[in-house]
């Protein structure tokens, strides 16, 4: 695919990202629930080495310390955090499991937890990067998002 319909394809996820933070943050609550409109995005970074490389890389940087190295919610500063972090490794999560929701998480943190945003820190391709990663990290295969 060309760069530049990469950037256009890259560019329009963002603008939809964008237009539904508001809601995203007020849906947040102690219940496990999900992000019907997160859930619609699709991730726009194939899953190739390249990508998982780098998402590796990012996670050792910015999310080990509380998720652990393997992603079970065991890092060092985790075990301080109430409510604690979330096993990566798990199917589902608190906030749905699909990759636009866990990008929701990623860049604009949960309430109420020790999940920071990192929306400011990391790029949003970094972001599909890392959910890449994440998914290497499962303990059952990873079903399509």
């Amino acid at each position: 695919m060309p760069l530049i319909w990469r950037v256009t394809l890259v560019g329009s996820v963002l603008i939809f990202i964008c237009s539904v933070a508001a809601a995203l943050t007020a849906q947040h609550d102690a219940a496990a629930h999900h992000h019907p409109t997160a859930a619609k995005i699709k991730n726009p970074v194939a899953a190739d080495e390249v990508s998982i490389a780098a998402g590796k890389k990012l996670y050792m940087k910015h999310c080990s310390v509380c998720h652990g190295d393997t992603g079970k919610g065991d890092g060092d500063m985790g075990e301080e955090l109430d409510p604690k972090p979330a096993n990566l490794t798990d199917p589902d999560w608190k906030h749905g499991s699909t990759d636009g929701e866990i990008f929701a998480v990623i860049r604009d943190g949960v309430k109420g937890t020790g999940m920071k945003a990192f929306g400011k820190k990391i790029t949003a391709h970094q972001i599909w990067d890392v959910i890449n990663y994440v998914h290497t990290l499962a303990s059952t295969p990873a079903k399509p998002r």
